[in-house]
């Protein structure tokens, strides 16, 4: 597995297409924990159920939404704190992990 982190519009899709062209990639997981949180599940448990079913080579792009302002929202910070804690689990399993700012990618992993 491999993880591409990174703000908003820094060029995570455009690097993994010129890097990892015919790769399998899951676009946008922070979504999916947001549904989780709606739907009353807990995002850790789910990540680390569907690590364990998926098979197979492919690529995660999740947006980094922990750098900025803490959310007024409850519901707003739950969701930030549980991309963080999925974001490190991807991290650590991961076999590489790549963060992208301005289009520059660093291999952390």
């Amino acid at each position: 597995m491999i993880l591409i982190i990174g703000g908003m519009c820094q060029g995570k899709h455009n690097f993994c297409k010129s890097e990892f062209p015919d790769a399998e990639v899951i676009e946008h997981y922070e979504e999916r924990i947001r549904s989780e949180l709606k739907e009353g599940q807990d995002p850790i448990f789910e990540a680390e159920k569907w690590l364990n079913e998926v098979e197979g080579d492919f690529v995660i792009i999740m947006n980094e939404v922990g750098s900025g302002v803490v959310p007024m929202d409850k519901d707003e910070r739950a969701w930030r704190e549980s991309v963080g804690r999925v974001s490190c689990l991807f991290a650590k399993r991961a076999d590489k992990v790549y963060r992208l700012l301005a289009g520059i990618p660093q291999r952390l992993k």
